[in-house]
C-alpha cells in the first residue's frame, strides 16, 4: 500500500500561485475503483510559506496497509517567487507504530540534517544524521517551483532537477517532455488532447517500476489534474484526478 500512498503525495505537488490552496484528489485503479484519497493545503503570509499533506487509502486498501497515515509537510520562505525549504518533515502512522523523518536545511552550509524519531510498542527512539547530498530543495518545493524550473513548460527535451525526498542517493529526479509517438500515446493514456505534459522519474524503486516513473497532466497554473502510473505490478494502471479545489 506504500506505493499507492506516495502516488498520491506526488501528484498535487504542482500548485498555482496563490495565498492559500487546498486540494483534494482520489486514486482508483481498475475495477476496484477508488483506493486513496489526498489532501494538501498551500499557504503563504508574510513571505514564508507553508505545505501540509495528508494522504490515506481507503476501502480493501485501507485493510490491507493496517491503517496507514502519511503525512508531510515543507515550510520556509519566498524569495523573489520561489520556494526556499527550511523544513521538510514526513510522518507515517500505522495501528501499530509511527515514525518520523524531519529535514534540516543549512543551506548556507550547503548542507542537510535529518532527525529520525520511531515509536513502536510505546518505546520511542531518535538518531541524527548528516545527508551524503545537498539539495535546494524537498520534493513538494520542487514540484511547486517546478514552471520556474521549466521555463513555463516551454520546454524540450529533458531536464536534472535535485530534491530532499527523491532518490536516497543523490535527490535526482529526471523530467521528460515527451514529443513525437511518446507524447501521442501519453494524450490517449491520459485522455486529454491539450495540456502540458509530462513524465517524471523519482528514481526511486517504487510504484513496482526501477525508477518511479510518473505520467502527469499540468494546467496552465502548474497544477496536476491528472496522474498515471501504467503496469503497475499486482495493480494494473493507478490513476489519480483533481477531484476539488479551494483558493484564496
Amino acid at each position: 500500500m506504500k506505493k499507492i500512498i506516495l502516488f498520491l503525495l506526488i501528484i498535487f505537488t504542482t500548485f498555482v500561485d496563490a495565498k492559500m490552496i487546498k486540494a483534494t484528489y482520489k486514486v482508483s485503479f481498475g475495477i476496484f475503483g477508488s483506493i486513496g484519497k489526498a489532501t494538501a493545503i498551500f499557504e503563504v503570509k508574510d513571505k514564508k510559506y507553508h505545505i501540509s499533506i495528508s494522504a490515506k487509502a481507503t476501502g480493501l486498501a485501507k485493510v490491507l496497509s493496517g491503517g496507514r497515515v502519511e503525512s508531510y509537510e515543507s515550510e520556509g520562505r519566498v524569495v523573489d517567487g520561489v520556494l526556499v525549504p527550511d523544513i521538510y518533515k514526513g510522518v507515517t502512522k500505522t495501528n501499530s507504530k509511527r515514525s518520523e523523518k524531519i529535514y534540516y536545511f543549512l543551506h548556507k552550509q550547503k548542507r542537510v540534517d535529518l532527525l529520525k524519531i520511531r515509536e513502536k510498542d510505546g518505546k520511542e527512539s531518535k538518531s541524527e544524521e548528516s545527508l551524503k547530498y545537498y539539495a535546494k530543495n524537498d520534493i513538494l518545493s520542487l514540484f511547486f517551483n517546478i514552471k520556474h524550473f521549466l521555463n513555463d513548460f516551454h520546454f524540450r527535451g529533458k531536464k536534472v532537477l535535485y530534491a530532499v525526498g527523491a532518490n536516497k542517493k543523490d535527490g535526482r529526479v529526471d523530467i521528460i517532455a515527451p514529443s513525437g509517438e511518446q507524447l501521442k500515446r501519453l494524450k490517449d493514456d491520459l485522455g486529454k488532447k491539450r495540456g502540458n505534459f509530462l513524465i517524471v522519474f523519482i528514481n526511486q524503486k517504487i510504484f513496482a517500476s526501477k525508477r518511479g516513473e510518473l505520467f502527469l497532466d499540468i494546467n496552465d497554473e502548474g497544477m496536476a489534474t491528472k496522474a498515471l502510473l501504467k503496469d503497475v505490478i499486482l495493480f494494473g494502471d493507478i490513476r489519480g484526478v483533481l477531484e476539488k479545489v479551494e483558493k484564496d
